[in-house]
């Protein structure tokens, strides 16, 4: 702290993670790509002609000083190629066709080893920063509803991107003002919500359906989860119709039988 006249205040020092810059270039990492894209174009160049390794060099150049948002020209090229790549791989559409599995509002669905399964979605709880204390009654709640269900359970957790257009302000804007406001909201929601992903859990429960009462102790199981959820401070959700036909598709509920 510097004393002076007035309020404090306080003078942080330079970021230590920052990177060296190195002459032109914003850091070493990208003057070394220019000399490997410049080595290149010279063996090019004598193996060739004298001209044909200039574009290599100016690529290189490109690559090395453009930064378009503050990230590697490269770097954005591979993610947009990892995308795309996973967009059109053997997983498909998160969504499957029109023609779900399950019929609108059906609440469970048969297996192919004639059981029947039902679908909760949920979410995670963040566990890292809780004392110790806290720490281990998550911990007994979570091993109080793993006893408590009746039935098998399958959990499948994954992440999935968030979608900024699901959280921004779709009314009109009154003013200029309002509009102008609106605009940076939505960049801020945008960059911020870029390269992050939310938790997506599905629990199933899993019970045999020759009994009389099978379809009453289902229900009375994903009641008893839900509560169990409640308890951990975690929302939930029933799935029916064309989400639960998703979700079990996605678990591979419907691809064959599952384990006991």
């Amino acid at each position: 702290m510097v004393d002076r006249d007035g309020p404090p205040w306080i003078t942080f020092p330079e970021r230590l993670d920052r990177p060296l810059r190195l002459g032109p270039f914003p850091s070493g990492k990208d003057a070394v790509k220019f000399v490997v894209a410049a080595a290149v174009g010279a063996v090019v160049s004598l193996a060739i002609v004298p001209w044909a390794g200039l574009p290599i060099v100016a690529v290189g150049g490109l690559v090395a000083l453009w930064r378009p948002d503050g990230e590697p020209l490269d770097e954005r090229v591979a993610a947009v190629l990892r995308w795309a790549s996973r967009r059109g791989g053997p997983g498909g559409r998160m969504t499957g066709p029109a023609g779900s599995c399950a019929s609108s509002g059906q609440a469970t669905v048969v297996l192919l080893d004639g059981r029947s399964a039902a679908v909760v979605r949920t979410g995670g709880v963040p566990l890292a920063f809780l004392p110790p204390a806290e720490l281990a009654q998550q911990f007994e709640l979570y091993r109080q509803l793993l006893r408590s269900v009746d039935g098998g359970v399958i959990v499948h957790a994954t992440s999935a991107p968030i979608y900024a257009e699901a959280i921004v302000p779709r009314t009109a804007a009154a003013t200029d003002a309002e509009a102008a406001a609106r605009d940076g909201y939505r960049e801020l929601v945008t960059v911020l919500a870029r390269r992050r992903a939310v938790r997506r859990v599905h629990v199933a429960i899993v019970r045999e359906a020759g009994s009389y009462d099978a379809a009453e102790r289902l229900e009375a199981s994903v009641s008893l989860l839900q509560g169990r959820l409640a308890d951990l401070g975690v929302r939930s959700e029933r799935l029916r119709g064309r989400q639960l036909g998703d979700a079990s598709r996605r678990m591979g509920l419907l691809e064959g039988t599952v384990e006991r």
